[in-house]
């Protein structure tokens, strides 16, 4: 077995930790729920998960060592998810002021797949996760390391699908009650988006 048990038992415990703390990935993917109901949750949510599988990608290659030994990239990539964080919540919020079209339930999914992946991408928390802690999981005397981040780190996506689901679908629910109040939805998805923009301007510790 390529992967030591006591640290794969670890691995999912860390893993659920990241999944269950709210964090940019979970308020987009409500935020887009309400705003677009349960299609645009869902392309939002398969966004995150092709963002993840890239960070796992980028782990087991290598170059995720390259950012972490860049203090100045990995502080570009941060500001970089801030500002597109922000400028989605502006548009929304103007959206909501005008009348509320931008994030309608008939908007295409393609764009909620293209900002969910950008916001994971573009996470800082998601990204300390694949940086620090993936390889703390692994054991070199079980075989190469990248094999075994290919084998963990998909794992945190897969498992969070049905913890999302439920919130997709709970939020798509809400907003399908309050079509009628579309402006008002977009408006606080539009809040929820330029606070995490805001938030994520504040420095990482540790």
């Amino acid at each position: 077995m390529p992967i030591d048990p006591q640290l794969f038992l670890g691995f999912l415990f860390a893993a659920w930790v990241l999944i269950l703390t709210p964090g940019p990935d979970m308020l987009f993917v409500i935020g887009q729920s309400l705003a677009g109901g349960v299609a645009r949750g869902w392309a939002a949510m398969l966004g995150i998960v092709s963002g993840a599988l890239v960070h796992v990608a980028l782990a087991a290659s290598g170059v995720a060592a390259l950012i972490a030994a860049s203090p100045s990239l990995f502080e570009a990539l941060r500001l970089v998810g801030a500002a597109y964080l922000i400028w989605l919540g502006a548009g929304a919020l103007r959206a909501a002021w005008r009348g509320g079209e931008a994030l309608r339930p008939a908007a295409p999914v393609g764009a909620a797949f293209r900002q969910g992946f950008v916001t994971n991408l573009t996470n800082p928390k998601v990204i300390l996760f694949f940086l620090a802690f993936l390889p703390q999981f692994v054991d070199p005397a079980r075989g190469p390391a990248w094999l075994q981040m290919a084998l963990l780190g998909p794992l945190v996506p897969l498992m969070s699908l049905p913890a999302y689901g439920l919130l997709i679908h709970g939020a798509g629910r809400a907003a399908a009650r309050l079509n009628r109040h579309a402006r008002w939805l977009e408006g606080v998805a539009g809040a929820l988006f330029l606070g995490l923009g805001l938030r994520l301007l504040v420095p990482v510790r540790g």
